[in-house]
């Protein structure tokens, strides 16, 4: 073979590993390259995978938590309804008994005459006749007809001749429906002796009354008067105590009152108002409030002086639903401690500091940890139980966490992201601006579907929370899709 043949052999030999025998143009593979590649692919596809496991898990855990939630509401909802039957049961019962007979207050009500004789002004005739008579006989009228729900004694001084109508009162306990949920028991400005109130402590303890009201009471032994106290809050059915507008002004005193509370394991609520800076200091101090689901401290001019009682007892996350500090004096040193304690409390549903020293400063604080809207991850992390009140309306808390139901932490969640997104797209430049700088990074681009469909997950939530519309999740979702790593998202293979 010629020399000129050998050069066109070798360039033919060429040409035929650069193209194929139909002509089509084929790639000079290189190995490494194409592992590197397929290795790449690879990579970001399992990210993908697992990063949609992981939602899936989580949406998973979500709707194994709701529907656990909504079958134990679902189960109590039921418990309520027998609890009921049997109580209007009861009351049919009794109620048809005492129609086929006539019915009197058993004890005879002296005149105007008789009072003024022992030297009462006409005010004192009036409370008395018209205020604590006539409400006594109602009262025992509705008891003995089996029809109580609410037990309410005010207005009068001590008086022995007054003695045959609270016996009568006491007689009438003895038909108290012993189902349901009980009576309240409301005690108001009213002179107590120690004979008395033992009568009353009596039947609180043995009787359904699930809430009693010492309120504006004038004991003549204090010290006598919380031994009986202790006796009542022994009572399985008492759930709810008010001692309002009787400040205990002796160390003594104090001590045995808060001694009595710690003993109780069953009363859930107190209400503890306009007693006094001291003695709400003591209680807050003294007694663990742990298992309590109300606490209402309102009205006591309180001051922590740097004490962080409050803001432990917040972040303990333990029973207490229900906060209500209205009418004393914390200020912005207080309400910062709160906002801080609020962050890692998932069960407080209601707090109100409404008239106190709070400033722009703790008002700030209080708002950024139920509501901070700097960023989608700070807004996330915020509280989503507590609903906030006492704000000024500098600080819109509107709509915020007002949903305390079997998933409301979930739902005021979800509707203050998407709140939040809609006003950044209707009013802040749009929300690609506030992702890239959020959430920026190399997996950012994973959480576009994710995005997308939480967007329109939000929109439902708040449709359903609120009956109303935010009328923009169209556009969020192509605002998304035009301008945030629809790019990145569909260059996977």
């Amino acid at each position: 073979m010629s020399s000129e043949a050998s050069v066109m052999s070798a360039e033919y030999a060429g040409k035929r590993q650069r193209v194929g025998g139909d002509g089509l143009a084929a790639a000079v593979l290189n190995p490494a390259e194409t592992s590197a590649t397929s290795s790449t692919d690879l990579e970001s596809m399992l990210k993908q995978a697992l990063g949609r496991i992981g939602s899936l898990e989580r949406q998973h855990g979500e709707m194994k938590t709701s529907m656990e939630r909504e079958t134990k509401a679902l189960r109590d909802d039921i418990e309520t309804l027998k609890s009921k039957n049997k109580v209007l049961e009861w009351s049919l019962r009794r109620l048809a008994s005492k129609a086929q007979e006539g019915w009197e207050y058993p004890v005879a009500i002296q005149p105007d005459e008789y009072w003024q004789k022992k030297g009462y002004d006409d005010e004192a005739i009036f409370n008395l006749q018209d205020r604590f008579l006539e409400g006594l006989k109602d009262t025992v009228s509705e008891l003995e007809h089996g029809v109580c729900q609410s037990i309410q004694v005010r207005f009068v001084d001590h008086d022995e001749d007054l003695m045959p109508h609270w016996n009568a009162l006491f007689r009438s306990f003895e038909h108290i429906n012993p189902y349901g949920e009980g009576v309240a028991l409301l005690i108001e400005s009213i002179e107590l002796d120690e004979e008395i109130m033992r009568g009353i402590c009596h039947h609180i303890r043995y009787k359904n009354i699930s809430q009693v009201c010492f309120e504006d009471i004038g004991f003549t032994t204090l010290q006598a008067a919380f031994r009986e106290l202790g006796n009542a809050l022994k009572s399985p059915k008492l759930k709810c105590l008010d001692w309002s507008q009787n400040p205990i002004h002796n160390t003594d005193d104090m001590s045995l009152f808060m001694r009595i509370l710690s003993q109780s394991d069953v009363v859930e609520e107190l209400f503890f108002n306009g007693n006094g800076n001291d003695n709400a200091q003591a209680l807050l101090s003294g007694v663990d409030f742990s298992t309590y689901k109300l606490l209402d401290f309102s009205g006591n001019d309180l001051q922590t002086n740097g004490g962080t009682d409050i803001p432990d007892l917040i972040a303990a996350n333990a029973s207490l639903k229900s906060l209500n500090l209205h009418g004393n004096r914390l200020n912005d040193d207080d309400a910062v401690m709160i906002a801080q304690s609020l962050g890692g409390n998932t069960n407080l549903r209601r707090l109100y500091v409404e008239d106190n020293n709070i400033q722009e400063r703790g008002m700030r604080a209080l708002y950024e940890a139920v509501n901070n809207t700097s960023t989608l991850n700070e807004l996330s992390d915020s509280n989503h139980s507590c609903f906030l009140q006492g704000l000024s309306d500098k600080f819109d808390l509107e709509w915020i966490n007002n949903q305390d139901g079997p998933n409301g932490l979930y739902e005021n969640r979800m509707c203050k992201i998407h709140k939040l997104m809609a006003e950044r797209y209707r009013n802040g430049g749009g929300n690609v601006p506030h992702l890239n700088l959020e959430m920026s990074g190399e997996n950012a681009v994973l959480l576009a579907p994710f995005l997308m469909e939480s967007v329109v997950r939000r929109h439902d939530a708040f449709l359903k929370s609120y009956d109303e519309s935010s009328a923009c999740s169209l556009g969020l979702l192509y605002e998304l899709v035009k301008d945030w790593k629809m790019a990145e998202l569909f260059s996977f293979r």
